[in-house]
Formats: structure tokens, sequence, C-alpha cells
């Protein structure tokens, strides 16, 4: 659907996400019988592809899915800082986007 990809703006990206076939969406309720609503509730509301339609960080936290794990009377708060990656510093080149590629499979390939 055209609002799924609303929220993507550089043209390749579009034209790559545009070769995928539009499916329908999953019935939840089909998928994982015999669930609480509310963990299907929740499963539909997070697994959305445009990010400004998908539940928020806050509203996961109230969702009623987790009354029972919270403690009653007690706030969570959301602390942290953005991830800053080191790559994201500097210059990259076709080269260096290379190199770095190289060096992440370096970490999974058998030696």
């Amino acid at each position: 659907m055209e609002e799924d990809k609303s929220f993507v703006t550089d043209q390749k990206a579009l034209e790559y996400l545009n070769t995928f076939q539009n499916l329908q969406r999953a019935d939840m309720h089909a998928k994982y019988p015999g669930s609480p609503p509310e963990a299907i509730d929740f499963l539909e509301k997070s697994l959305v592809f445009n990010p400004y339609f998908r539940i928020s960080l806050e509203q996961c936290i109230e969702h009623p899915l987790f009354k029972n794990v919270r403690k009653q009377g007690q706030v969570e708060s959301i602390k942290g800082q953005p991830v800053v990656l080191e790559f994201e510093k500097e210059e990259l080149t076709k080269e260096r986007m290379r190199e770095l590629i190289l060096f992440e499979i370096s970490h999974y390939a058998p030696q």
C-alpha cells in the first residue's frame, strides 16, 4: 500500500520496495489461535512497516498486554541516548564501505 511507504523519501529505496508484491496482512487470530486478544492487538500494532503508524514505545509500555508484569503504581521511564556508530562520523566512500563490510563479514566467516 502506498501509505505504508509514504515515509520513504529516497527514490532508490522506493524503487526497491516496489519490487515486492503487495500481500494482504496476515490474520493473527488464525496464525495464533488461542492467543489472548491483548497479544493479538499488540502484534498488530507493533508489526507495522511505517514508523509513523506503528505503536510508540510509550504506548507499548502502557499496553494492556503488560499489565500483569508491571508493578502497580510504579511508572517506567524511558532513558538513554541515541546510538552513534563510529562509521557514521566518517566520509563513506565506495572503498571505505567495502572495507567495513569485509571487516564485518570477517566476524562471521569461518576461519
